[in-house]
């Protein structure tokens, strides 16, 4: 059976290396481990990116996935933004595998390019409590918008069969635990872990206890307790991080789990009245 570009986005597991900013003549970028590829965006001036393949030619506002370790030819206000990229799918495979490598996309005076990609670079380069979280987020947002222009025609990829169905709900569970704040739908999930809607149900709850949905509640609000009591992050940017859809309704969910409102409980753990919100 075929593998969607929605399934496929539904389940896979993202890691990423720290990014950084190249300036200046630094001559190696990374080497990749399998199941990896590079991300570059090419924050300002242009210039050639050098590997296995040949010669690469990039300007600014430019986003490349590629596969090969990297040189470039470094020319005066040329700029980089560099990662490395893990794109897991359930069965193991890397999702990069399935796409024609490299890939360029032109995202110029987007938002992605200009709001994003700085703070990706800012969360990597100072870090704190709440980072890794964030770094995640950013980095999915960016394996989406890349993998949805390099995606093949859904023909082209098969999906294959996980090991067991044990292995296939902890998936599902570690998906949700690294990424609370996904949209994350009762029909998704089930179809991530290639089951159908009823028997992904009946089998999660007779495993973990709880119906998937109401884990995922539970995660959001552990991860919610986490940056109030960790970091000075705005309540609203919380409420959208963890995938609210609004503040007041973030507030009443918490308070219903927490027996306080998220103000009350950042105080009385930060022990301050005068936190953000």
């Amino acid at each position: 059976m075929p593998l969607s570009l929605d399934q496929a986005l539904g389940q896979i597991d993202i890691v990423s290396s720290a990014f950084r900013k190249i300036e200046g003549a630094e001559d190696v970028i990374a080497s990749a481990a399998p199941g990896q590829a590079h991300f570059v965006a090419v924050l300002a001036g242009e210039g050639e990116l050098c590997g296995p393949d040949g010669p690469l030619q990039v300007s600014a506002g430019q986003l490349l996935l590629l596969r090969s370790p990297l040189t470039h030819q470094y020319r005066p206000g040329l700029v980089l933004a560099h990662g490395l990229l893990g794109a897991t799918l359930l069965d193991g495979r890397s999702l990069f595998d399935f796409l024609d490598l490299p890939h360029i996309l032109n995202a110029a005076n987007t938002e992605l390019f200009n709001g994003a990609i700085p703070e990706l670079l800012r969360e990597s380069a100072f870090g704190g409590p709440g980072s890794s979280a964030i770094i995640t987020c950013l980095a999915r947002r960016l394996v989406t918008v890349l993998v949805r222009d390099a995606w093949p025609a859904a023909d082209e990829v098969e999906s294959t069969n996980v090991a067991s169905r044990q292995t296939r709900l902890a998936k599902i569970v570690d998906l949700m635990t690294k990424d609370p704040g996904r949209d994350y739908t009762l029909e998704g999930l089930a179809s991530a872990a290639a089951m159908s809607r009823t028997h992904f149900h009946r089998e999660f709850v007779a495993l973990y206890g709880s119906s998937p949905l109401t884990l995922l509640r539970a995660l959001r609000i552990k991860r919610a307790e986490e940056l109030l009591s960790k970091t000075e992050m705005p309540i609203k940017t919380i409420t959208a991080r963890l995938g609210y859809r609004s503040r007041s309704h973030f507030c009443k969910i918490f308070k219903e789990s927490s027996g306080m409102n998220p103000e009350h409980f950042r105080a009385r753990h930060r022990g301050t009245d005068g936190m953000a919100a």
